[in-house]
């Protein structure tokens, strides 16, 4: 007993310790993970953000599970069945979601998600009159994303009709409000790090990839590695063809105010070493890592060898995210299962989407399964150019790229598209320099037409009065 009390004492102080350590960096760390109880009415008025969004809170208790529906005006629970049975359903979507199609699957998944829908959105169909969902998910549904799933009302997937949001509570999505709305704007768009080396390239792959640039030659492969013991070999990770292309369309779309780090400079120590603070948004487009048990060894994996073809680590760990300095409006994690972790009861999923938003993240777009790297490329494409050419919002961005990404026959099941999900805030557009600049030329030139066509009333109004 004795050395129990000792041991217990021991932890408690190295717990205060850390917890110290971490508030006296990162100001802004308690407040989200011990958020402040939010009232009904400040949830109403800063977190729903007009009469078109409605929040949506599951909780799943082993007898009986609720959901709690509020509007700008109403606040309306429902009683769900046992947390068993809701899991079990979820289970079943998940898996066959999680799987590249084949055979009946299709039938299969549209059967089980139905059902799913059934269970937790039939009961709140009255509320699906709005144009915006946020999900407070609980238990398995943080393995579901929302905009896959067919509404009650009309059986047309959510994705149709809805932007879909999901955040950790409601008390955490205000408060990230409330610190993105003192965030002055960064003068950069993007850091964006990905396509690392992992061991050193052969003339096959070398030619491999000059044949997919040159020819458009198809060739896929899947963005995660499962680790299977705690030290990962190089040799598993395979090169990633199409991020490559899709860092140089991000390229393309964003413009001149980006940082590019790929190759040998996608390394642990540039993401650590670089200042984030200007930039609005951070990409990685590379291999996932995911221990749900652990979550402390997942991450995302960058460069393994320098430029001497020496190794170094190339584990961007939770750690290494949680001490990042990263006050961006958002995190693209283009990479596997980056949406997962551990699901702790009253903590909700202990993974990198937590971490980034603890590093000051205002929202982040990771991914529930194994996703296709050449997918994955174009859907980001599309995503970021509905974000920096056409002025849409995060949300509104992924949704308008995904509905067009199952346009296309060969992307058309979700296992394709639906992976990624936006968590965090989802008010703010992010804006590209390059497209401000060229919207304040035009205003000019708009206010130069304007004084130079008054000048030349004005002149010949003056003229036909001395005239007279």
């Amino acid at each position: 007993m004795r050395l129990w009390k000792t041991n217990w004492r021991a932890w408690n102080r190295i717990n205060r310790k850390v917890a110290e350590t971490i508030k006296a960096r990162y100001p802004a760390f308690e407040k989200l993970t011990r958020p402040g109880a939010w009232s009904l009415q400040q949830i109403q008025s800063q977190v729903i953000a007009d009469d078109q969004t409605v929040l949506l809170e599951y909780s799943l208790g082993a007898d009986r599970s609720y959901v709690w529906a509020i509007t700008r005006d109403s606040l309306q629970w429902y009683e769900l069945p046992p947390q068993e049975v809701i899991a079990e359903s979820a289970k079943k979507v998940y898996e066959l979601l999680a799987t590249e199609p084949k055979g009946d699957s299709e039938n299969q998944l549209s059967r089980a998600a139905h059902e799913l829908s059934s269970i937790i959105l039939s009961p709140v169909a009255s509320h699906l009159n709005k144009h915006r969902i946020i999900v407070v998910a609980d238990g398995a549904l943080h393995y579901i994303p929302f905009q896959f799933l067919p509404a009650p009302n009309n059986k047309e997937l959510l994705v149709s009709n809805y932007e879909v949001i999901n955040a950790p509570s409601a008390s955490v999505l205000g408060q990230l409000r409330l610190e993105t709305s003192r965030r002055p704007p960064a003068p950069n768009v993007l850091a964006a790090f990905g396509d690392p080396v992992f061991a050193p390239k052969t003339a096959q792959q070398s030619d491999s990839l000059a044949r997919l640039e040159n020819d458009g030659q198809k060739r896929s492969a899947s963005r995660e590695i499962q680790p299977t013991s705690d030290v990962f070999d190089p040799a598993s990770f395979r090169e990633l063809l199409f991020a490559r292309i899709e860092l140089a369309n991000l390229r393309s779309v964003a413009g001149e105010h980006t940082l590019m780090a790929t190759q040998y400079e996608a390394n642990r120590e540039k993401v650590r070493t670089t200042d984030l603070t200007q930039y609005s948004i951070l990409h990685f487009a590379t291999h996932g890592i995911l221990d749900p048990a652990h979550p402390e060894k997942s991450g995302l994996i960058l460069s393994t060898l320098n430029r001497q073809g020496q190794a170094q680590n190339g584990l961007l760990g939770l750690h290494d995210i949680y001490s990042l300095n990263a006050p961006v409006e958002l995190v693209v994690m283009s990479a596997c299962r980056t949406g997962l972790g551990k699901d702790l009861r009253g903590e909700g999923l202990i993974g990198l989407t937590r971490g980034f938003i603890y590093a000051g993240s205002s929202s982040v777009v990771a991914s529930l399964w194994k996703v296709d790297d050449e997918a994955t490329a174009e859907l980001m494409k599309r995503f970021y150019t509905n974000m920096l050419r056409s002025g849409m919002k995060p949300p509104e961005a992924l949704r308008a790229a995904q509905n067009s990404i199952r346009q296309e026959p060969q992307w058309r099941a979700p296992y394709y598209w639906a992976a990624f999900t936006l968590q965090g805030d989802y008010l703010k557009a992010i804006a590209s320099p390059a497209t401000s600049a060229t919207t304040y030329k035009k205003l000019a030139t708009i206010v130069c037409l304007t004084l130079l066509a008054t000048a030349v009333f004005w002149y010949f109004s003056r003229k036909t009065l001395f005239e007279r």
